[in-house]
């Protein structure tokens, strides 16, 4: 049996306003400005992908005022970090650029502006933390400043991570509301070293502003099951009241490959030890789907909670059979569940992509 995680197991980086946010959606019956979802409130069904045919690699996704905020990976386009919004995670529209035309980059980046997130310090204050190549040529982790989802964002004048010699790459944010402290969580890009050595995921603490490193760093995980491949990446951690757990969501194995999956590990404490789930991984390729249907390769997600009060993955994959290359990873969306016995999560589906109609999140 599984049990559907309510507003009351909302996790622990989140604001009161947040869970009035969501109680508003739930109760208020709020729709989109799409057909998709009657005037009269009652859900309707979508089909993933969310938003087809465009690529938008590694979604960060944040809740704010009632508005989903997702920012994905630009790479080396001209325009870095398309900003997304959304009411309901379906409806998807895109509002603008962090930097168009690289206009406000940082300085100190000349490139791979990969894995953004948005994440909310104050009502005042919001962090867009990021992944660029450094002019020395390394992998670092950025972090910029704006008053709203929105930006305008300024960057630091240097990166938060910086390793010449070793990339870091896929950095997080988290708010322990246990004691009011924030963390950084990256990936060491081990994988992109000659020769490539192991990956471990760190969480170190952050000044409360979300700007500069504090304390030490603690390792939650590293790449040491088989199925993980080279690599473990895309660390998005959530607290489950229901559970009292922590719960660290992740991808393994290389992104160009239908292997390219989600894990989780889950803790008592924030900075661990973690232990990964034995069931891993808990997102995977489709199996022999119909042909034009289904989703290979699935990974680097965020998971938040929807307008109904459900857990939800916001994740890319590529589309069965368009593996790699020029073609797009889209957005996918799908609800999780926790097991009642073993308390950990699994997608709804079982632990495929949803290819077929599925109702509102």
């Amino acid at each position: 049996l599984c049990q559907r995680i309510v507003a009351m197991a909302l996790p622990r980086k989140t604001p009161a306003y947040y869970v009035v946010a969501v109680l508003l959606l739930k109760f208020m019956g709020l729709h989109s400005q799409s057909s998709a979802r009657p005037l009269n409130g009652i859900d309707s069904t979508y089909t993933n992908p969310v938003i087809p045919g465009v690529n938008h690699p590694d979604p960060g996704v944040l809740l704010y005022n009632g508005t989903y905020y997702a920012v994905t990976t630009s790479g080396d386009a001209q325009d870095i970090f398309p900003i997304l919004v959304s009411t309901d995670l379906v409806e998807w529209n895109q509002v603008r650029f962090v930097w168009p035309n690289g206009t406000g980059s940082p300085a100190w980046a000349k490139s791979d502006f990969w894995a953004p997130e948005i994440h909310w310090i104050s009502d005042t204050q919001f962090n867009l933390y990021f992944a660029a190549r450094h002019i020395d040529g390394t992998l670092s982790v950025g972090v910029a400043t704006g008053p709203s989802p929105l930006g305008p964002f300024t960057a630091t004048a240097e990166p938060l991570v910086h390793t010449p010699g070793m990339g870091n790459i896929d950095a997080s944010f988290f708010l322990d509301q246990a004691t009011n402290t924030s963390y950084l969580i990256w990936k060491r890009d081990g994988n992109g070293h000659f020769p490539p050595v192991p990956t471990p995921i760190f969480i170190q603490p952050l000044s409360r502003d979300g700007l500069t490193r504090e304390g030490n760093q603690s390792q939650m995980i590293t790449n040491d099951q088989r199925w993980e491949g080279p690599l473990v990446e895309g660390p998005w951690l959530i607290f489950s009241e229901v559970e009292s757990m922590y719960y660290l969501f992740f991808s393994a194995n290389g992104f160009t490959s239908p292997k390219y999956a989600i894990g989780v590990a889950r803790s008592v404490t924030v900075v661990g030890p973690y232990t990964k789930f034995e069931g891993n991984p808990i997102i995977s390729s489709n199996i022999d789907p119909p042909a034009g249907e289904g989703f290979q390769g699935p990974g680097h997600c965020s998971v938040v909670v929807s307008p109904n009060s459900k857990w939800c993955v916001v994740y890319h994959s590529w589309m069965q059979g368009k593996v790699g290359g020029s073609n797009p990873r889209v957005m996918l969306v799908d609800d999780l569940l926790w097991n009642s016995t073993s308390r950990w999560p699994m997608l709804h589906t079982g632990g495929t992509p949803s290819y077929t109609p599925q109702p509102f999140p």
